[in-house]
């Protein structure tokens, strides 16, 4: 992942409190989310429909190494794509595997 470099050490922990906070809801379309560690077995959803209902973390300036509480937005998969869309440093599959704890 090219941009891992720019993620601290504890990303993942900045993250769950943002989507702790947000109560597994994405901001922007309102969607309830699946809880990390939460008993959802993939081959009884799909991995698509797990893949959806997965609440990942935003940076609002676009930039992985600003993680102040105020530019870190709680977005599902969907929205977090949309907001990346058209610009020259898309996201990657690999930055959103950062949210997802994998």
């Amino acid at each position: 992942m090219k941009n891992k470099d720019r993620y601290p050490d504890n990303w993942n922990e900045i993250a769950l409190r943002v989507k702790i906070k947000a109560n597994w809801t994405c901001a922007k379309c309102q969607l309830e989310c699946i809880p990390n560690g939460a008993d959802f077995r993939t081959e009884i959803m799909g991995r698509s429909l797990r893949a959806q209902l997965t609440l990942t973390v935003h940076h609002s300036d676009y930039d992985p190494s600003n993680n102040h509480p105020s530019n870190l937005i709680p977005l599902c998969s969907a929205c977090h794509l949309y907001m990346h869309r058209g610009r020259r440093k898309n996201i990657s599959p690999g930055q959103l595997k950062l949210d997802l704890g994998v």
